[in-house]
């Protein structure tokens, strides 16, 4: 994929990180803060899954979160995806993630 293509979609994405989130920590998320700062806000020492893509030379992490009231294993469609390009955060949420993948061609978790 040609960088030219990836920077408008990483701007779309950006846009549609507006979305209602459900987990109170998601509220305190600011799109452009370093995923170590996410890692921070999120309460715990590690991502439940990390997901590590190389696309357009840019580096795209998706880190899932299990909710915060999780005590079992959680399905994918149920954590929260943060994505991260270059080691800074640019969105989260399901509704981010889709719209990444349609660009990037990254696979997702199924509806």
């Amino acid at each position: 994929m040609k960088p030219t293509i990836l920077a408008p979609a990483l701007l779309l994405l950006l846009a549609l990180t507006g979305c209602t989130p459900k987990d109170d920590r998601l509220e305190r998320l600011t799109v452009g803060i370093s995923k170590d700062s996410a890692m921070a806000v999120m309460g715990v020492q590690k991502a439940a899954r990390i997901d590590p893509y190389l696309v357009g030379g840019k580096y795209i992490e998706v880190m899932y979160y299990n909710p915060a009231a999780a005590v079992d294993t959680v399905p994918d469609r149920k954590k929260s995806p943060l994505i991260a390009v270059d080691g800074v955060l640019i969105g989260w949420g399901w509704k981010s993630l889709d719209s990444l993948s349609g660009v990037t061609r990254i696979p997702v978790a199924p509806k």
